[in-house]
């Protein structure tokens, strides 16, 4: 995985940061990272221009006539009203003369200072968009210039878009599936094309007589294009209603299957009257979409069909490869659950759940240093312990020695470890570290308070090594407050539990033990995260470089 997702992280600090009235730097956000300051420089640029920019307009959505400027002259057409208007653009009602018909128009307001190559771009992508004929996608008719602004004729659609109906109410299983299996056929038909939308919402899908017609085809791309008009890591689409992919802007990943996903939230929207994700702030959104699971529809409405939430959920499945393979797979499940067929997704099963738990994780490459570092500590534990045993066993001292032994090696290995690690920590949201730092300060201090109360209340000898069981229970409740970052730790808590009760029945053994488990832990972990940080981007998908709008409204 690249840096794009540090940056991604490091940006809603900076968001976090910012929303408390602090100012930070990009230096001191990636202390000692040249290249990620210069990165998380330009973003922050970004973020902070994009802030000022209003979503545009949805077509259907009136403004009053007595608050607006006198409408422009457009050749060719009688502007009767405007729609909405936004920070970049507005769109009129307009009739077009020639043809006697009422269109929208859309003029993109920015373009009178827009460069050439802006100018080109506007009129290549609409030109791709114009390729598309199908009944579920509103039409664009030309494509024009008026006083140095471009504009754009569409389809006139009169009943508003399905988020104005929504308005938070559900509505029957049999309309949402209705809808939603429209929409992919529409959206399949644009990806036979090459095209990728990347912004489906219900304020892009409009009605007309209650036919559902996508809409803000606008700025799509289509994907045998030579031109690369999206920036790496850039943020793209409606929070609420982004594919993981998208929230971590990972270009390379977007495809199809980033449609399908917004199709889902569409259908769940639909189906219990909100997004499965929406926080507070556009971040904490942005947030929930790439770490956190859907509740299932059935959660907020228990006469959901189980066959629609399952379709829902496989939409919405974290990883592309595990959503319907085209919108029109969705559609087929889609049309069947309509006539009473079986459907082709499955609902997970025991096993799946776990195996999906387990391997759900948080880290990149951004903790290759300290995977590094646990690499090279991890012989020390059983190196120390195997010398210790070989001076201290048959000794009346033995289990002192060797309880000693243990409790320097982890009030030395650990804190090194956390020391060589503050690299690797400023690099991950604070949230994130204070979290990880505060599990591991009270680990150590209930390890010293454990072992205090075990020296003062058992007789001495051999009776001391019960701290060992005790030991690996406070390191495997530790593992598992980090279980949500990382599944495998749940492994290892399980573990951990299942040595307390084996050092409980040999604690002569359990040095031993617990050295032996100290350093396979850390090659293991070590291993795990090396893995994690190398492995190879995955080859770009069908209209990976399709852009739309970027637009900070859910």
């Amino acid at each position: 995985m690249n840096g794009s997702a540090a940056v991604i992280d490091l940006l809603v600090e900076w968001d976090e940061q910012r929303q408390a009235g602090k100012h930070v730097s990009p230096e001191q956000l990636c202390p000692g990272d040249p290249a990620m300051q210069t990165e998380l420089r330009q973003r922050i640029a970004r973020r902070e221009q994009l802030l000022g920019i209003f979503e545009m307009p949805t077509l259907g959505a009136s403004e009053t006539a007595a608050a607006l400027p006198p409408l422009p002259q457009v050749a060719g057409y009688e502007l009767l009203e405007v729609l909405g208007r936004g920070g970049m653009g507005v769109v009129y009602k307009a009739r077009q003369l020639g043809l006697n018909r009422v269109v929208a128009l859309k003029m993109i307001l920015a373009g009178a200072n827009a460069s050439p190559q802006d100018l080109s771009r506007l009129r290549a992508e609409a030109e791709a968009v114009a390729q598309l004929a199908h009944p579920n996608i509103v039409q664009i008719y030309e494509i024009g210039e008026q006083g140095g602004c471009p504009f754009l004729a569409l389809e006139y659609v009169s009943d508003g878009s399905l988020a104005q109906h929504l308005d938070g109410t559900p509505l029957s299983p049999k309309q949402a599936a209705e809808t939603v299996l429209a929409l992919a056929r529409a959206v399949h038909h644009a990806h036979e094309k090459g095209i990728v939308h990347r912004d489906l919402k219900p304020a892009n899908v409009l009605l007309a007589d209650g036919v559902p017609k996508i809409a803000d085809f606008g700025l799509a791309k289509r994907a045998d294009s030579n031109q690369a008009h999206t920036l790496t890591g850039t943020i793209l689409g409606s929070p609420s209603y982004m594919a993981p992919e998208q929230a971590a802007g990972q270009t390379d990943k977007i495809g199809p299957a980033t449609d399908v996903y917004a199709l889902g939230v569409i259908l769940y929207e639909m189906l219990t009257g909100r997004p499965p994700f929406k926080g507070s702030t556009l971040l904490e959104t942005i947030d929930q979409v790439r770490e956190h699971d859907p509740v299932p529809p059935r959660y907020l409405l228990p006469k959901t069909p189980r066959d629609l939430e399952t379709i829902c959920l496989k939409c919405l499945e974290k990883s592309p490869q595990r959503r319907y393979a085209s919108a029109a797979a969705l559609a087929d499940d889609l049309r069947s659950f309509l006539h009473g067929e079986p459907i082709n997704a499955q609902s997970l099963t025991l096993l799946d759940q776990v195996a999906r738990t387990i391997s759900h994780h948080t880290f990149d490459a951004r903790f290759r240093g300290m995977a590094n570092w646990m690499a090279l500590s991890a012989p020390i534990p059983i190196t120390v312990h195997v010398i210790a045993y070989w001076l201290l066993a048959g000794q009346p001292y033995y289990a002192l020695g060797m309880v000693a032994t243990t409790t320097a090696m982890v009030f030395t290995v650990l804190p090194t470890l956390l020391l060589f690690g503050v690299p690797t920590l400023r690099l991950i949201p604070a949230w994130q570290r204070k979290h990880f730092v505060t599990v591991w300060v009270g680990h150590l201090s209930a390890m010293a308070l454990t072992l205090f109360a075990v020296l003062v209340s058992v007789p001495t000898g051999n009776a001391v090594l019960l701290i060992y069981p005790i030991w690996a229970s406070v390191a495997g409740l530790s593992f598992l407050s980090h279980a949500t970052e990382a599944g495998i730790y749940y492994m290892v808590a399980g573990l951990l539990f299942a040595f307390a009760v084996v050092m409980a029945l040999t604690p002569y053994w359990a040095p031993l033990e617990v050295a032996f488990f100290m350093s396979a832990n850390m090659t293991a972990q070590a291993l795990y995260l090396r893995r994690l940080s190398a492995e190879p981007p995955p080859a770009q998908p069908l209209g990976a470089h399709a852009a739309t709008t970027i637009k900070g409204g859910a």
